[in-house]
């Protein structure tokens, strides 16, 4: 049987992409869908539907309706899980998808240049690379500790408690760390409930020990998402 071909160059290329507008997001301190790539921007690179389809059924992109309005202090987006996209279709990197991408940046390449020295330009749209195996970020939250942990680094440590903040994280660790899960937060009477969420998630991100997981909105107000920072270790984080 004859071997899959890998992804289109095109494809590699709006991954890039995707995970330049994380970068952006990253170093202005902002939620990653603020920084979402419109369907027209990434078909200007030469991707096609089918190309988009791939990144997301990979795992490697997320795709939401853009439902920001004129005057909207920030973009807005409504969550779909179709794969017939529209004008406003924007797409975002998830943490497979940066792992991807950093994977296919050097292999891709040198494979595309082989195929294109020896098989003519008919076959150089196709990186037929195999990627190495690659160690998945894995999430675990110790209620019993009450610690976070990333690959076995501990991250966050509660010393005193923070219901809300552990109630994403039990929701996260009982689904299995999912891309997104839903506000797991009940109503409260005298609290707006995307203020709360926006507010939990803000202390989420704070007193890590170790910067290697970050957690953002979903630009809906009703949903939680998160991404990792860095592959191992880094600096202690200082306020």
């Amino acid at each position: 049987m004859p071997a899959a071909a890998g992804p289109a160059k095109r494809a590699i290329a709006g991954l890039r992409q995707l995970l330049q507008s994380w970068h952006y997001a990253e170093d202005v301190g902002a939620d990653v869908w603020q920084f979402a790539v419109d369907l027209a921007e990434l078909k200007s690179l030469g991707l096609t539907s089918s190309d988009l389809r791939w990144l997301i059924l990979k795992g490697y992109a997320d795709h939401a309706r853009e439902t920001t309005l004129p005057g909207d202090a920030e973009r807005s987006f409504r969550p779909t899980s179709s794969v017939a996209f529209s004008k406003r279709t924007c797409f975002v990197i998830t943490a497979a998808g940066i792992e991807a991408a950093c994977e296919y940046s050097t292999a891709a390449e040198a494979t595309l240049l082989r195929t294109s020295e020896s098989e003519g330009s008919r076959r150089a749209d196709f990186a037929e690379v195999r990627p190495a195996p690659v160690r998945r970020a894995a999430p675990h939250w110790d209620s019993d500790l009450q610690e976070l942990r990333v690959n076995g680094v501990i991250i966050k440590q509660f010393k005193v408690p923070a219901p809300n903040q552990e109630m994403i994280l039990a929701a996260f660790q009982e689904e299995a760390w999912p891309a997104r899960i839903d506000d797991p937060l009940p109503p409260h009477p005298d609290q707006d409930p995307k203020r709360r969420l926006h507010d939990t998630i803000v202390s989420l991100n704070r007193n890590h020990k170790s910067r290697l997981i970050r957690f953002m909105g979903d630009g809906s107000g009703q949903g939680v998402r998160w991404t990792i920072v860095a592959d191992d270790a880094s600096e202690p984080e200082t306020s």
